[in-house]
């Protein structure tokens, strides 16, 4: 539970100045299994057991890639909305790499 823990806070620093890098993410995460270039900005999208996890990411001053925000959702319709550290634990259960 503490890759868990430890992934969640990573993606809880979206929108701050330290907020990880889109390269950072996809090494703590794996391959998104969407993912989508738009302008100055992206979006990773991570299907999970019961979690849809989509994380946009803004360009900075210095053209990095940021994450902005990080939406967890239900994968079903009608399901209850997880929380971050749901995603995250689902995620890690998933094989991706965590953060140390």
């Amino acid at each position: 539970m503490r890759a868990a823990q430890a992934l969640a806070r990573f993606l809880g620093a979206a929108g701050q100045a330290d907020a990880p890098t889109q390269q950072a993410v996809t090494r703590a995460m794996g391959q998104a299994d969407v993912a989508r270039q738009d302008g100055a900005g992206a979006a990773l999208t991570y299907r999970l057991e019961s979690c849809a996890l989509v994380l946009l990411f803004s360009s900075n001053a210095e053209s990095e890639l940021r994450l902005a925000e990080a939406f967890p959702g239900p994968r079903r319709a009608g399901a209850a909305v997880p929380d971050l550290e749901t995603c995250a634990a689902e995620a890690i259960a998933r094989g991706a790499p965590g953060v140390s």
